[in-house]
């Protein structure tokens, strides 16, 4: 599985990018449930994307870093971060609710590729090229 795939793990690593090296407990502002951080912490290091090193402080502390790779990797997010249209909040209720609802969709994300790919087709029928 590509770890680029797993919810939040554009953002951890873009906060590394950001911020440079990170305690783990403060990337639980992120991902809030400690088992999903581990589990993603733990596919992002199996990719290469980061580095995990345990230091032992009266308690086993992990400092958490980005890898040359992660840090490319990071730094490619953030141009296309530059890009991101904001959703309003209330917009984004809406289709979480419909979502939830209709289960046909996976994500958010899933749910605005398809209806933006179907205005596109729209488009082009109504303007065919010459």
């Amino acid at each position: 599985m590509n770890s680029l795939d797993l919810r939040f793990s554009k953002s951890i690593l873009i906060k590394l990018y950001k911020e440079g090296n990170s305690l783990k407990t403060n990337l639980q502002s992120i991902v809030k449930n400690l088992y999903s951080l581990d589990k993603l912490l733990l596919a992002l290091s199996d990719d290469g994307m980061i580095s995990i090193d345990t230091k032992a402080f009266g308690k086993n502390i992990q400092e958490i870093g980005l890898t040359s790779t992660g840090r490319i990797v990071a730094e490619n997010l953030m141009h296309l971060e530059e890009y991101r249209v904001k959703i309003p909040d209330e917009l984004m209720d809406e289709m979480h609710r419909i979502i939830k609802k209709d289960k046909s969709y996976a994500s958010v994300e899933e749910y605005i590729n398809e209806a933006v790919r179907k205005a596109i087709e729209k488009w082009q029928g109504e303007h065919p090229l010459d």
